[in-house]
């Protein structure tokens, strides 16, 4: 598949996003809020309610960027990322039990069931990225040049924003920072605190999730982080570098600086 040029941007072909499907070719339904424990009776917002599907895009795609999601060659979606594998595979593409309720990232269902209700179309649907660091500009610039119709805000604020400079523009790729072990370990951590709704999280949630992401750290290096580095009550002979994590229970941790606000 050809790259596009939107505006003075090249985007890069990722894939066709194909939602996943029961044996006889339907698409699976999913309804997840009855997953979630709810001990705040919180209310099911707007977008809460789906149907909602389940679709993934490559995990080794760890990119900083503005993406694009294209129906039959119309731009629906501009949406910018620090990795982009996580914000569809984690995101967009499973919706979560807690994001159907109020507080809940309300932009991934609303974007989950519209990719749903297109694809019983039979419509084609394209993810398209362009990588970068001034991620935020060039998703404002996009957003306010094309107006797309999925898009609800005008794009993150800067201070002091411009348009982009298009001298600044780089003519190839730029690298993408790779993430320590404990860095890909509190991304997981906080999304699966923030999906539960409590705050306490098994060495094998963390694991399984990122397996499923493809990290590269091995399960040794991960379970080590957790049970010794990043714990303050680990036993008195391990080296405790990082104070993230807490024991509760057998197995069983809690975030400390919860930015979830969880408790």
């Amino acid at each position: 598949m050809d790259n596009v040029l939107v505006c003075v941007f090249s985007f890069e072909h990722i894939c066709d996003i194909e939602p996943e499907k029961e044996i006889e070719g339907n698409i699976k339904v999913y309804y997840p809020q009855s997953q979630y424990k709810n001990p705040n009776d919180l209310a099911l917002h707007k977008y809460g309610i789906g149907p909602f599907c389940t679709f993934a895009i490559p995990r080794d795609l760890r990119r900083e960027g503005v993406y694009l999601i294209k129906i039959d060659a119309d731009i629906k979606y501009v949406g910018e990322c620090e990795n982009l594998a996580s914000r569809f595979n984690m995101g967009y593409g499973n919706i979560s039990p807690r994001n159907c309720y109020a507080g809940g990232q309300t932009t991934n269902c609303r974007i989950n069931n519209a990719i749903y209700n297109h694809s019983l179309n039979t419509n084609n649907i394209e993810l398209y990225f362009y990588e970068t660091t001034n991620r935020y500009e060039v998703e404002w610039e996009l957003i306010n040049t094309l107006n797309p119709p999925w898009n609800r805000s005008k794009g993150k604020k800067v201070e002091n924003r411009n348009s982009v400079d298009k001298s600044t523009i780089p003519s190839k790729q730029v690298s993408y920072k790779k993430s320590t072990c404990r860095e890909e370990i509190l991304t997981v951590v906080r999304t699966i605190v923030g999906n539960k709704g409590v705050n306490e999280f098994t060495i094998n949630d963390i694991v399984e999730s990122m397996r499923r992401e493809g990290t590269s750290f091995k399960e040794s290096t991960i379970r080590t982080h957790i049970t010794s580095k990043c714990c303050v009550n680990a036993p008195s002979h391990h080296a405790i570098v990082y104070n993230d994590f807490e024991r509760i229970g057998k197995g069983l941790y809690k975030l400390i600086n919860n930015e979830t606000n969880i408790k």
